[in-house]
């Protein structure tokens, strides 16, 4: 089979590619890197986010529950870092949940202006009790 080898970038439809692109650059500290009609590209490092505010759009807010995305999850170095982040947002303004521990590591979660779910985490396995099988939980 043909090779991935990583992802490119997600694209978002939003009302306001302009507004959308202001918080991601000021909350999360991505910069523009075009702006055109109907689409703003903001990026970060490896980390590109495309805005579309398609004329035809329909409704005005996410819902994480429509077939379709559920959210976007953008990597840390750590959990270090992830504290770094919880820090910076509520100084910032911005509503986020506790950082939480799974399994798989540690998640911060907020939304966007357009109720875009967003999760900040830093990989790294917690220490589950094992399930019967011996195999991680599901």
């Amino acid at each position: 089979m043909p090779g991935l080898d990583a992802f490119s970038h997600v694209s978002l439809t939003v009302p306001d590619a302009e507004r959308s692109a202001e918080f991601y650059n000021s909350v999360l500290g991505t910069e523009t890197v075009f702006a055109g009609e109907h689409l703003v590209i903001v990026a970060r490092g490896p980390v590109m986010i495309a805005f579309c505010d398609h004329p035809e759009i329909v409704g005005t807010t996410f819902d994480p529950a429509r077939v379709g995305l559920d959210h976007v999850a953008l990597q840390v170095s750590s959990r270090a870092e992830l504290e770094a982040w919880e820090t910076s947002l509520l100084a910032a303004g911005v509503t986020c949940s506790p950082i939480e521990t799974s399994p798989f590591g540690s998640h911060l979660n907020l939304k966007d202006p357009d109720n875009i779910a967003i999760e900040l985490f830093a990989p790294g396995r917690a220490t589950p009790e094992p399930t019967q099988t011996g195999g991680w939980p599901s």
